[in-house]
């Protein structure tokens, strides 16, 4: 963390904060609705067309809720790599990850190269 300085720091702790919020409030937005609970006067779906929607709709969700879970996840790895001196070190390489990419994407664990390198790794 030695290559951002105290101004940096900030701005990158404000921003995973505002991050942080932003997910929150997108989890508690999408906390089951009532287009996705049944009904209470709607005792069984009418036909399987309505059955595949409510289980297409239902599947959408669940996928919306674990992305926003993940995203949580990783701005609290984030937070705690600020907190014991970690944040800004590539995981994969141990070099500083550049000002300009940690200012652009706060959550980077990894430098541009072992980020590219991982990302072909995951696609073989």
């Amino acid at each position: 963390m030695r290559h951002l300085d105290a101004s940096d720091r900030l701005a990158i702790r404000q921003q995973l904060d505002l991050l942080k919020e932003q997910v929150l409030e997108e989890l508690r937005a999408s906390a089951p609705s009532a287009h996705l609970m049944p009904a209470e006067d709607a005792h069984e779906v009418k036909t399987h067309a309505d059955e595949a929607e409510a289980e297409r709709a239902a599947d959408v969700y669940m996928a919306e809720v674990e992305v926003d879970y993940a995203r949580l996840e990783e701005i609290e790895r984030a937070l705690a790599r600020m907190e014991d001196g970690r944040y800004g070190i590539c995981e994969d390489c141990g070099v500083e990850i550049p000002r300009a990419r940690l200012l652009a994407q706060p959550t980077a664990v990894r430098c541009t190269a072992c980020q590219t390198a991982a990302e072909a790794r995951h696609r073989t």
